[in-house]
């Protein structure tokens, strides 16, 4: 990323009502966190070699699903390719480490794996459609 693509990020994220935006790439993360409704803070992390599922608790007990949400700001798509068939859908079974959807950002595709096994309950986020951090895309039960 160069210097006037990293200054339109950061002022679209200040323009933003986003409060956190994660960006990868192979060299870096950028990581940029509200620390109040007027300022905002980047910090550079160390690389990573993947995104990650980020599971969140139901708010019902008794349903023992479990939520996972967008790691980053992007488009979300169920397949690899137009032609192909979805990574998964609902009644799917899925191991660690599968690949659950692709999410692109910046012209990068970003691939959401699994971190633990689950069978797919209900798909949230439509396909093709714009995701913003935090926000659910699968309703999972672990198995």
């Amino acid at each position: 990323m160069d210097t006037l693509n990293l200054e339109q990020v950061l002022s679209l994220f200040d323009n933003s009502t986003l409060s956190e935006l994660e960006l990868s790439c192979p060299t870096y993360t950028i990581k940029l966190k509200r620390s109040s409704a007027e300022q905002s803070q980047a910090r550079p992390s160390a690389p990573v070699a993947k995104v990650a599922a980020a599971p969140e608790k139901a708010a019902k007990a008794e349903d023992k699903t479990e939520i996972i949400t967008s790691p980053i700001v992007g488009t979300f798509y169920l397949t690899p390719a137009p032609d192909a068939p979805p990574y998964v859908r609902v009644g799917s079974t899925v191991q660690a480490k599968d690949v659950l959807c692709t999410i692109e950002a910046m012209k990068l595709m970003n691939q959401l794996e699994a971190d633990y096994a689950c069978e797919i309950v209900e798909i949230l986020a439509k396909p093709e459609s714009m995701v913003e951090f935090g926000q659910p895309l699968f309703k999972v039960r672990r198995i």
